[in-house]
C-alpha cells in the first residue's frame, strides 16, 4: 500500500451496526475502507484501505464501529 499500515484497524460491532444506506461513517472514511458488499449485509473494514485515523468511530451514530 502507498501508506503505513494503521497499528490497530478499527471493526463493525455487528450488533450494534444498523446497516445505514448510506453510511454515515463511510462518509467520514477519507479512503472509504468502510467495504459495503451487499446492501443490507454488515459492512466491513478493509485493513489495506484503512489509514488508522477513527475519523469513522465517533461519525457512526449508533456506535457500531470500535478501535
Amino acid at each position: 500500500p502507498d501508506h503505513p499500515v494503521p497499528v490497530k484497524v478499527p471493526c463493525v460491532d455487528e450488533r450494534q451496526c444498523r446497516r445505514c444506506h448510506p453510511c454515515v461513517a463511510r462518509k467520514a472514511c477519507r479512503t472509504k475502507a468502510i467495504v459495503v458488499i451487499d446492501r443490507g449485509e454488515t459492512p466491513f473494514i478493509d485493513a489495506n484501505l484503512c489509514y488508522g485515523c477513527l475519523a469513522c468511530v465517533p461519525a457512526c451514530p449508533f456506535e457500531a464501529i470500535v478501535a
